[in-house]
């Protein structure tokens, strides 16, 4: 195995931990993949794939063709000019962003569907969506939709934890933002796996790119190896980021785990502080986040 591979595999989740999300996953609701990404994900596989079947596809359903144009027409990727149609909206920002984008919006109205007594976890992972969509202005090699998934996937192993556990709620909602390393151990202790290694599976299972699949797992991390793709690498420090803000909004702002994640992901992202307060302060004003 070279170097490189060896670096890449680093960034799995460990057997034991593999074993055990998957035995729970057996066990759980888990989201299935709708036909719809299927498609989608596959029409991304070809060498050129067909923009009016895929825009066919999507208009076939209302309710997510409403729901993606107002997102597509939302900030902080709105057009210059309104997107009515989704054609437009394929020539507008490419067939794999918008792909991101649909995938995004079926996996939360999946989450939505649920009659979990969490509500709280499914609110957490809608702001985290869109922390990460905005945020994603920070990096060059992100973009809006990509970002977006990747937030909405970001805690989804937390909502299936809840449902298992009664107690695990209350966990999480102490643990989520000040102390994550606090939540995976308690995660650890009740079902011998965690939620970035469920998140990591789930990805999989809808066939998500490598980096995102990747970067779901180590959310938490702050020792990437320096071979790590740029991309994978930015989705981290969006996602250590995101919890900063999200932390903010609720009024913390001294937590000494939550700056050392802040000023980690401002070096990843080359990003001064000042330019940090400038963001977040026009972030913080915004419901939802946008810039």
């Amino acid at each position: 195995m070279t170097g490189q591979a060896e670096s890449r595999q680093s960034l799995h989740p460990p057997r034991a931990l593999l074993e055990s999300a998957f035995q729970l996953l057996r066990r759980a609701r888990i989201p299935q993949v709708p036909d719809i990404v299927l498609s989608l994900r596959n029409e991304l596989k070809r060498e050129e794939p067909d923009l009016a079947h895929v825009s066919d596809l999507i208009a076939q359903d209302l309710a997510m063709t409403a729901q993606v144009l107002k997102t597509i027409n939302s900030l902080p990727m709105g057009a210059r000019t309104p997107v009515n149609s989704i054609r437009q909206a394929v020539s507008l920002i490419g067939i794999k962003r918008l792909a991101s984008l649909v995938t995004a919006e079926v996996f939360k109205r999946l989450l939505d569907s649920r009659q979990s007594g969490a509500r709280l976890i499914l609110d957490f992972i809608r702001e985290q969506a869109q922390a990460a969509m905005a945020l994603s202005a920070l990096s060059a090699d992100l973009e809006p939709e990509e970002s977006y998934l990747f937030g909405m996937l970001q805690s989804a192993g937390c909502l299936i934890f809840a449902d298992l556990n009664q107690d695990y709620a209350n966990e999480w909602a102490i643990h989520t933002l000040v102390s994550p390393s606090r939540l995976l151990d308690c995660e650890h202790r009740l079902f011998k796996t965690d939620h970035p290694t469920i998140g990591f599976l789930l990805a999989g299972v809808w066939h998500l790119p490598e980096s995102m699949t990747l970067a779901i797992y180590q959310q938490h991390t702050q020792e990437l190896p320096s071979a790590c793709e740029d991309r994978l690498r930015a989705l981290v420090a969006v996602a250590q980021l995101g919890r900063v803000l999200m932390a903010l909004r609720r009024g913390i702002e001294d937590n000494p785990e939550l700056l050392d994640r802040r000023d980690w992901a401002l070096a990843e992202l080359n990003t001064t502080l000042p330019e940090w307060e400038r963001l977040s302060a026009q972030l913080l004003a915004t419901q939802p986040f946008a810039v």
